[in-house]
């Protein structure tokens, strides 16, 4: 294990081969006797490899294991047709409704452990802005700038919920066909920075800086007293994301069968 040091807790100590996306969720996506899709705008190929690097030391991979990822995985859609935060979420009476977007107060709903679920989706959004994850560039694969420290002391527990910041949560209604994930991202809003990653069944939306608008911040997960989540059909737009990043991207022979 390399000794350098920890982006989370600050010290030289030997690290260990951590996961942009936890290791689990490879599994999720996984097609019967196969591997993930890996997908990039330059090449569409079934593959079992992993997105990983050596980051964080084990004390601190623990943290993000615990904070929220061991709580937050056994409940997403999955190939198989089951989405256990979807039940668990929809178990309350909705807060508000309009047309198919139903939202929910996850403060009123005792199953469902808010604290884990913020920690798991900052925590994913920490180590995309701490690393490029690539072998061919040295910027990380995203920029939270001034943001990246508050968002560390908040994950260790050090700080509140940093100013000037909204997580916003979607979810899928059932039955829910894409099953994948989707490593963090500039989004196209253009008055203030929007990140954003996708596990199966759930959105999770990062809005920062200035420019973020009362009403998203009104919606923000963590600040917002009852901890809203919207469950609203978002899947043309993850789809019209992948043909876009597809579109010129070559595909590998071992997946021509998915395309047929």
């Amino acid at each position: 294990m390399p000794n350098q040091n920890c982006p989370l807790c600050l010290l030289e100590k030997n690290v260990v081969r951590s996961h942009l996306i936890p290791q689990a969720m490879y599994d999720y996506c996984r097609p019967p006797g196969g591997n993930p899709i890996s997908i990039t705008s330059e090449l569409v190929i079934e593959s079992s490899r992993q997105l990983q690097d050596h980051l964080l030391c084990l004390q601190c991979e623990d943290m993000l294991n615990k904070g929220g990822e061991q709580w937050l995985l056994p409940l997403l859609a999955t190939l198989q047709g089951k989405f256990p935060f979807y039940d668990i979420l929809t178990k309350t009476p909705p807060e508000a409704s309009d047309g198919n977007d139903i939202l929910y107060a996850a403060a009123k709903n005792p199953d469902i452990q808010t604290d884990k679920l913020a920690h798991f989706a900052m925590g994913v959004f920490s180590k995309a802005s701490a690393h490029s994850w690539s072998g061919c560039r040295t910027e990380p694969l995203i920029d939270l700038g001034p943001y990246q420290e508050p968002v560390r002391k908040f994950l260790r527990g050090e700080a509140g919920f940093p100013d000037k910041m909204a997580l916003v949560i979607g979810v899928l209604p059932p039955p829910v066909t894409l099953i994948s994930f989707h490593q963090p991202y500039r989004g196209s809003a253009d008055r203030w920075h929007n990140f954003l990653f996708y596990i199966p069944g759930i959105q999770f939306s990062l809005c920062v800086g200035n420019g973020v608008t009362v009403n998203i911040r009104e919606s923000c997960f963590v600040s917002h007293p009852l901890h809203p989540i919207l469950v609203t059909d978002f899947s043309k737009d993850i789809r019209e994301i992948i043909r876009s990043v597809t579109a010129k991207a070559r595909k590998a022979k071992n997946v021509e069968k998915y395309l047929r």
